[in-house]
This record gives structure tokens, sequence and C-alpha cells, in this order.
């Protein structure tokens, strides 16, 4: 390149293009015809301190911007860029002068006073900090599955436990036995109400108001006049037992111990018969219960009787059962009672009358 023309940035100018004090010694620049050449060697001097300042930098066209630093990018070139702190930056920073003096974590704290940094123990042990699994998310439950805890949705919730959704805000989910409390919801469906119970629906046997009390008022109490074996309608009332006792046995009551003992018709004191039994009683001193009035089939130990036929108690088992009896007690001393009437060839309307006669 000749003199007078640059090559820089793009690269390093020369004392040839740049010529320099002494090699303009015999070239005259200021044309006063002076032999003194103090134009020439002041052109000299600055082309030999730009020629020296361009070694210095190293070549290399770069543009100067915020937040960057004029860095050495290579041998001979340098440009604008941010500090590399990996490889450019290196030592320690003492602490008069806001560093650590240190070159790592642990040197540092020491270095600062701090002592050793504590280490939190993770898991599910007392004091531990809990680790959460990739899968908790908001409004989840938590559930410990080992050492940690991972989220739960409601649904798996419920899988979790074995237990089923609610099948709607106001409804039990399951069905059982409410044993005390006030139910203070909506109305509960027929379905869940047991026929032998009261409920609206075309099943009911009753009509009328409940009161209270439990008392039906204004309407007629339905008594089911051919229930199935074994089975009673009616009223009925507990007692305790005096003796062992069977269903369909009729029983009167012994002022001595205010227990029900089998009625007989051979004894003005046993005669009286105030019940019958509805269900096998078989050990004294145990509850027993009583049907008043109402209707009772028992195909086992009822005999065969004649539809329509009145029933008397009876003057001695019949079979091993103190059944009531077709034929009217006829022995001198008996006493005769009236207890109802043969309904079905096994089932009996229980009615007793308040009168006896004895026979004589």
């Amino acid at each position: 390149m000749g003199a007078g023309n640059t090559s820089y940035p793009g690269a390093l100018d020369t004392t040839t293009n740049l010529p320099i004090a002494s090699a303009l010694v015999s070239t005259e620049l200021d044309g006063d015809g002076n032999a003194n050449k103090v134009h020439s060697n002041l052109h000299g001097v600055l082309s030999e301190a730009a020629v020296a300042i361009e070694a210095k930098i190293g070549t290399g066209a770069s543009t100067p911007v915020a937040n960057r630093v004029l860095r050495g990018s290579g041998t001979g070139t340098s440009a604008w860029a941010q500090v590399a702190l990996a490889t450019d930056v290196s030592g320690t920073l003492p602490l008069a002068n806001g560093g650590t003096n240190s070159t790592s974590a642990g040197d540092a704290r020491t270095a600062l006073g701090l002592g050793t940094a504590a280490v939190a123990a993770t898991g599910i042990s007392n004091t531990n900090v809990p680790v959460f699994t990739t899968g908790v998310a908001d409004d989840d439950f938590l559930r410990v599955a080992g050492t940690n805890i991972e989220g739960r949705s409601a649904a798996e919730v419920l899988t979790d436990i074995g237990a089923s959704a609610a099948a709607g805000s106001g409804s039990i989910a399951t069905v059982g036995t409410v044993t005390s409390g006030t139910w203070q919801g909506s109305a509960i469906a027929s379905t869940y109400i047991a026929d032998a119970y009261l409920k609206n629906d075309a099943n009911d046997t009753t009509s009328g108001t409940v009161t209270a009390a439990g008392f039906i008022t204004g309407g007629d109490v339905f008594i089911d006049s051919t229930p199935a074996d074994t089975v009673y309608s009616g009223i009925t009332a507990s007692f305790v037992a005096g003796e062992a006792l069977e269903d369909g046995e009729v029983v009167y009551l012994k002022a001595a111990d205010t227990r029900v003992w089998k009625a007989v018709a051979t004894a003005a004191a046993t005669s009286r018969a105030i019940g019958m039994v509805v269900a096998d009683q078989l050990s004294a001193g145990s509850a027993v219960t009583v049907l008043l009035q109402g209707f009772l089939r028992a195909d086992t130990n009822f005999p065969t009787w004649t539809i329509g036929g009145a029933l008397y108690t009876p003057e001695a088992e019949t079979t091993g059962k103190n059944v009531p009896e077709q034929a009217a007690p006829d022995s001198d001393g008996d006493f005769i009672q009236i207890l109802g009437w043969a309904s079905d060839a096994n089932t009996v309307y229980f009615n007793p009358s308040n009168d006896i006669i004895e026979h004589a």
C-alpha cells in the first residue's frame, strides 16, 4: 500500500504506508523552502504513534455499544463484547474490595464467618423437608408415597379409600341405619324406607296423621288378614316368658311374677288367655312378643281348623303345643273362653273375649 493510505482496522498499518520521521528527513512538506523539515518530522511522529497504537489494540471492525468492553478476541485482534467470566476472570476478589477472597461456597462461608452450611434432610421423618413429586397440582390432596409426597385428585382419593362419590350434594351415598340425631335434609326417597314402616307410596298400609306421640289419628289402621306362614299382623306387646313358649301358643299373665305362662282351661287361674305368642322363645325369663289382637298363621304349630269356626282356650296341649282348639272345653270345672275364630285352615283371628264361663 502506498504512503498516505491506511488499512486499519481491517489490517495493521506499517511505517511503509504511514512513514515515520526517520523516513521523512529528506522530504519537504511545508513548502517554505526551509530545510528544517519541521512539518515532515511532525507527520512522521504521528504516524509512528498511530502504528504503535494499532499494534497495541489489534485489528477487528466492531462498534462500541452499551454494556460492552473492548477485549482481545485472538492474537492481534480485539472486539467490543461482554466479559466471559469463565475464561476472562481468574483469581479471587479480596474481602476489602467487597469479595469473599474464596473460590468455593464453603470457603466463602468460612471467610465471611458464617460457618458450615446446614443441609436439610429430605423425606417424611420428623423435621425433614418433604419432597414433592412432579405430579402435585393445584387443589390436590397429598398422599405419602415412601419418602415422597404425591398429589391425588378427589377421584383418586375416593379410589384410594374404597369410597364412591355421592349421587348429589344433598344425597346420602351409603344406605344404612341412622341411630341418632335429627334428620334436617330434604324428603327421603321411598327406596330407602322398608315397607314395614310408614312411607308415602302405593304400598302404604296406614292412613291419617302420625302425631309426635306416635299415634295415628284421623284414619284407619290396616291389618293383614292373610299373612304368610309364621307371620302375624295386629297389635302386640312385649312380656317376660315364665317358661319356654312357642309360636301360636296362648298365654295368661300370672299375678305372682307378672310373667306370661301357657293358658289352659282346667283352672280359673290359668284359663284367662290375654294373648298369643308370635315367635318361639325357648328360655324362661326372656322377652317374648305377644299378639293381643290380630291375625297369625302357623302351618306347623296349628292344627287344621274349620274356617269360620270359633276357637277356645285349650284343655290340654295339641301335639305338644298349647294352641287354640275348636272344641269347647266340656269337663266339669273347665273354664270356657272364646279366643277368636279360624280365618283360614291354619290362620287365627285372635280377639279374646273377656267373658269366661265355668262348665258344670
